[in-house]
């Protein structure tokens, strides 16, 4: 855990150092800032990576978790590495003297500049580089719960970030609670523990989704719940295999989906706008 008091550029540069050789000694991405490191925040969360299994992420709120899901969904993300630092601190400093603003430093230390870190940094199947920072809503705009401090402190660091990662050719966005907290995201978090599936229904899933297919066409007011039982006895497999089969059929879009209404499995698939590709 990394200590918050009495903070010197000795052990700052440690942190950097291990960073680093961690990573470089390690299969998967390590992140900057672990959720150890912080005091509890009631949302932070160790979350798997399920498209890497063995790989947890460090995310540091709810907002922060929804919208590492929606990455993971998105086509157009190769690589996503959060709580990254940004590196080095001296371009980073001198990216603030440009632009006339004070460098933030470490509470309770002898002014020793922090490692500002980004949220999100990814890669595209552009060949380009995204970097993204999430804010609550609540302190973003003229209706901020923030003092009048706070807020020139937290539009100093996003400037000092923004540019930062101009510098080095990266996108940066600053991206609201208000855009996450949607009822698509809220679908895609319950869909992401089923990206991968046990290989027995790995193989099933073909002939489950001709079944499913077939049924939905016959039946287009049935509920989910009535699909999924009569297409769990026609392959004699359990019930709750036949969810998994579903939700991570609509995660890989072999299943389409209105993902802008709840998921409620009791209801009618006719207000759903259901659609199989059963030769994919």
């Amino acid at each position: 855990m990394k200590k918050r008091k009495n903070i010197t550029h000795v052990l700052r540069d440690s942190w950097i150092e291990n960073w680093q050789t961690e990573n470089q000694r390690s299969q998967h991405y390590l992140s900057f800032i672990k959720t150890q490191d912080l005091k509890s925040m009631g949302s932070k969360s160790r979350t798997p990576d399920y498209e890497r299994p063995g790989q947890d992420r460090n995310l540091l709120s709810t907002n922060e978790r929804l919208f590492f899901i929606s990455l993971l969904y998105s086509h157009k993300i190769t690589w996503i590495k959060e709580q990254y630092p940004l590196l080095s601190i001296e371009r980073a400093m001198a990216v603030a003297k440009a632009l006339e603003l004070r460098y933030p430093t470490y509470p309770y230390s002898a002014n020793v500049p922090v490692v500002m870190t980004t949220d999100f940094y990814c890669g595209t199947i552009y060949g380009t580089r995204v970097a993204y920072s999430i804010k609550d809503e609540r302190v973003l705009g003229p209706s901020s719960e923030l003092s009048e401090r706070q807020v020139e402190n937290l539009e100093a660091k996003q400037k000092i970030e923004k540019i930062t990662w101009r510098t080095d050719d990266v996108n940066w966005h600053l991206i609201s609670s208000k855009s996450i907290k949607t009822i698509f995201n809220r679908n895609l978090e319950k869909l992401a523990p089923y990206i991968k599936l046990d290989l027995e229904y790995e193989l099933l899933l073909p002939m489950w989704l001709k079944r499913f297919s077939l049924y939905i066409s016959n039946y287009p007011i049935a509920t989910f719940r009535d699909t999924f039982d009569y297409t769990a006895q026609a392959i004699s497999v359990p019930y709750d295999a036949i969810i998994s089969m579903f939700q991570h059929a609509v995660w890989h879009r072999i299943i389409l989906v209105d993902l802008n209404k709840p998921l409620h499995y009791e209801k009618s698939i006719s207000g759903y706008n259901l659609a199989v590709d059963t030769h994919g």
